[in-house]
């Protein structure tokens, strides 16, 4: 958090160069810096009215300084992370002598408590949409016989399509209402849900969530789930509904039971009754440059084996590589692919697909803040090698080729805009100190003339002395 600090706002108004004192000044020298400029800059002293508001601004500069820098909590806050730091919420509740590391953590902590109630007051719209694309039409016609060959354009065309949408409404600071719903079509055959949710945070351990929902092809929906922590290292959540339709009511039951195995280790148990029984255990480990997952599942109509690894670059671009099999009865896919951060709130991934009997698909993903677009293209129902080749190269020679034409050429300019900011805030804040500075040396001229001028009067009064 401490990084989210841009350097011209830690450097922001130098408290020490305004009292003109050293950077570990001790409070004798501080508080007779203080003095002198206080008879220096009181605008008592001066009778001209601009003077008297020039002195008047430096005056109030200097108390400000001074009310920092005598507090050696606040001095400690301002060394740190300049003013900035010391516009945070909740340090008047922060136990006093503290070093400067302690500090540096309870900063981060206030700034995630803002950050919290921040996000609290917010809607935090989630959202996404999947377009299907049928490209099967581009391999599969030159696997036929020659003579059977139609000529003219492949055929390509969209299957499904899904666009599905959530907002966050806190209620309170323990209840929040969650709205959802969706809108599906495949191969001319539509249909929506919409969902409401209400959740409770009942205790520092758990919450639990009631939710209502209904669609002209499942028909209502009743359900409940319950979070609960149940040691500082272990979890539980189960979930139960009730789906009516005109088959009649089916329950369902969903629970994971999860515990942390090490830092880095999750474990997972989960027992899923109803329309798709299975018992599900898995293992995630996430660390900072890898993460992989094992997985099992017996169930009905799925049983299979699971395996992902990702690697993920320590780059500026957040790059990440992986792979994945997964076997079963429904056959063996195999996946590779790729992620890249494009731009500060952009992520963009492609994944191959090859599987038996699925054939070979490319699916690629856009992150766009709390937004995600998905494109999954079915190339080919077989296994074929050309339909693997430019699943593979086509998205990279693209994402090549738009990096190169608009990516850099987009962020190079972004960054030539930061920079021109950057450039006339700084001539403002030089402009701003080269008037502060020019009304000090008036204020110095004003001082040293009345000096002057009272010991001319006492000379003159006095001539023998």
């Amino acid at each position: 958090m401490a990084s989210a600090l841009d350097d011209d706002e830690i450097c922001n108004d130098d408290y020490y160069s305004l009292l003109n004192v050293r950077r570990e000044a001790t409070q004798e020298e501080l508080k007779a810096a203080y003095r002198r400029l206080c008879m220096l800059y009181h605008p008592d002293k001066h009778r001209d009215a601009e003077l008297k508001r020039q002195a008047e601004t430096l005056f109030n500069l200097v108390h400000e300084a001074y009310e920092v820098l005598s507090d050696p909590q606040a001095r400690a806050i301002y060394d740190i992370y300049g003013k900035r730091g010391l516009d945070v919420d909740g340090w008047e509740v922060v136990e006093r002598k503290r070093s400067p590391a302690e500090i540096r953590e309870e900063f981060e902590r206030l700034q995630r408590e803002r950050e919290e109630r921040r996000l609290q007051q917010r809607t935090n719209p989630k959202g996404t949409i999947s377009v299907g694309i049928d490209a099967t039409d581009l391999f599969d016609r030159y696997e036929e016989d020659y003579e059977d060959m139609v000529g003219g354009i492949p055929h390509i065309e969209i299957n499904r399509m899904q666009i599905s949408q959530s907002i966050e409404a806190p209620l309170t600071t323990k209840d929040t209402a969650i709205l959802s719903g969706s809108l599906s079509t495949h191969n001319g055959n539509g249909g929506g849900t919409i969902n409401l949710a209400l959740r409770r945070v009942t205790s520092a351990k758990g919450w639990g969530e009631v939710e209502l929902g209904a669609g002209d092809t499942h028909g209502p929906l009743l359900g409940m789930k319950i979070f609960r922590n149940l040691t500082p290292r272990c979890f539980v959540t189960t979930q139960c509904g009730l789906q009516f339709s005109s088959r009649g009511v089916r329950p369902g039951v969903t629970t994971v039971l999860a515990r942390h195995l090490d830092k880095n280790t999750m474990g997972y148990l989960q027992w899923r009754w109803g329309i798709h029984s299975s018992m599900n255990t898995s293992i995630v480990r996430d660390t900072k440059s890898s993460h992989l997952t094992l997985a099992v599942q017996l169930g009905i109509p799925q049983t299979f084996m699971m395996m992902s690894y990702q690697y993920k670059f320590q780059d500026e671009d957040q790059t990440k590589i992986k792979g994945s099999v997964k076997s079963g009865f429904f056959g063996t896919v195999v996946e590779y692919g790729a992620e890249r951060k494009i731009s500060r709130h952009s992520v963009v991934g492609a994944t191959v697909s090859i599987g038996v009997p699925q054939g070979v698909s490319l699916k690629i993903k856009l992150n766009r803040a709390s937004q995600t677009y998905f494109f999954p293209i079915h190339l080919t129902d077989q296994l074929l090698p050309s339909a693997v080749f430019y699943a593979t190269v086509g998205p990279l020679v693209f994402y090549l080729a738009i990096q190169q034409l608009i990516i850099r050429p987009y962020v190079r300019a972004q960054k030539e805009q930061e920079l021109e900011k950057q450039r006339e805030s700084s001539a403002s804040n030089i402009a701003k100190k080269k008037q502060e500075a020019e009304a000090a040396v008036l204020l110095m001229q004003e001082s040293v003339r009345r000096i002057i001028e009272a010991e001319e009067s006492r000379m003159a009064t006095y001539p023998h002395q």
